[in-house]
């Protein structure tokens, strides 16, 4: 597994991440439905914008979730530095 061959650091930014581009995706398409829509009139109006209402949620939601990712980079670095800097000191054994 890629996390234990990284030293016992989890790569948790790594899934938060691939949401962010699934969700960004997903934007893609329902702006392309959006676009498709050929209900004529109120009715077509009131769907475009629902969908299109949907995909501005979905990159919201991918928005936040990148600067978790960031955020969990930030610390998985963090992290890694502190086990480093353990096992140069001799103050922890490593796990493998």
């Amino acid at each position: 597994m890629g996390a234990r061959r990284n030293r016992g650091t989890a790569p948790w930014s790594r899934p938060v991440r691939a949401q962010a581009e699934r969700l960004r995706e997903e934007a893609g398409r329902l702006r392309a439905s959006a676009d498709g829509v050929t209900l004529p009139g109120v009715e077509g109006t009131v769907l475009r914008r629902r969908i299109v209402s949907h995909a501005e949620r979905a990159e919201r939601a991918a928005r936040s979730l990148e600067r978790a990712a960031e955020a969990l980079a930030r610390h998985e670095a963090l992290l890694a530095a502190l086990a480093r800097g353990r096992r140069e000191s001799g103050g922890a054994t490593q796990r493998e």
